[in-house]
């Protein structure tokens, strides 16, 4: 029985890895898609490359066809057993996912989900373009639940509202609650519309991309405050951003240590029991990189008449004693 070389397909010599393997797959695919080649060759090279990865994406599979290459369909192998074309493909030396003739895209293919998505979802964020999802445009697409993630910075995870994404060569408007927390799942329900099949589900798990002040935690935003020692002596306010654009005050009690947090209740994201997160900002105390000729005369005049002075930190017995016993 003759059948095609799968290697010639992709483009990958027969001792490619399968890092490498799957990257050609991933750049054909890509190239190929129905919903991104309207060439009228595009659907039969992709089912031609969907159909080699899956046999060369998986280990066992791409085994046991090296060896019907070696010794040939219906051919003996060295230690005597009989292959056939019916082996362990079946009748259809291509796999599971192949179905009439037809591709199906749904889990129960051989191609992993995280391979089809990889390609066209990359790490692109929802500041960007959009993303692109498989479209809805063959009978033989199966409904099911697909994942995927999506980026998105944590002023829009804050102040929620509406994300463009691409799915299937149609613009979807995903709608981001406010207040979404990391980690967050929202489903994106197939219909004609949005170019998916009807039954078919999209779960986007949101993913906050890094903040330059605050670092989300379980539904907290957590940041640091620095102030100077004058500050932490006297006390004090400072005006801290919300990722909603709004400024709000943060008081600065008297003789405060570094280390010390401050709280702001409620203005965090939202926890996954549903309630408002916190803010937290944690009190460093810095000394400021250049200081004028006046400001040292006057830490001079404080280091005069302070009691203060320099040492080892002292911890009482019972402290030290207290925590070896709960250790």
């Amino acid at each position: 029985m003759a059948t095609k070389n799968y290697y010639e397909v992709l483009g990958v010599s027969k001792g490619a890895s399968q890092k490498e393997i799957k990257k050609a797959y991933q750049k054909l695919a890509k190239k190929w898609h129905p919903d991104v080649n309207k060439a009228p060759e595009a659907e039969a090279k992709f089912k031609e490359v969907a159909e080699a990865y899956e046999v060369l994406g998986s280990e066992e599979k791409r085994k046991e066809y090296d060896e019907l290459l070696r010794y040939g369909f219906g051919r003996g192998r060295a230690n005597g057993t009989k292959t056939s074309g019916t082996s362990s493909y079946g009748d259809n030396p291509f796999g599971a996912g192949w179905q009439g003739g037809s591709y199906s895209y749904g889990s129960s293919s051989g191609i992993p989900e995280e391979d089809l998505f990889g390609m066209f979802f990359g790490n692109r964020g929802a500041d960007r373009a959009g993303f692109d999802f498989f479209s809805g445009s063959g009978n033989a697409r199966q409904a099911s639940s697909m994942q995927a993630q999506l980026e998105i910075s944590l002023e829009q995870a804050y102040k929620g509202g509406d994300v463009r994404v691409q799915v299937g060569g149609a613009n979807v408007n995903v709608h981001i609650p406010a207040r979404s927390h990391e980690g967050k799942v929202i489903r994106i329900q197939g219909n004609a519309q949005n170019g998916m099949i009807t039954g078919g589900d999209l779960l986007l798990t949101l993913h906050i991309l890094p903040h330059e002040i605050y670092d989300p935690q379980e539904g907290d935003l957590h940041g640091i405050v620095q102030i100077a020692p004058w500050q932490a002596v006297l006390g004090g306010e400072t005006k801290v951003p919300l990722p909603d654009g709004s400024i709000v005050k943060l008081k600065i009690p008297a003789g405060i240590q570094s280390g010390k947090t401050l709280r702001i209740p409620g203005k965090g994201l939202k926890r996954e029991n549903g309630t408002n997160g916190d803010i937290l900002f944690g009190i460093e105390i810095i000394v400021p990189e250049h200081t004028s000729e006046a400001e040292k005369n006057l830490y001079r005049k404080l280091a005069e008449s302070s009691r203060f002075t320099a040492g080892p930190k002292r911890t009482s017995i019972s402290t030290r004693r207290h925590k070896t016993t709960m250790g």
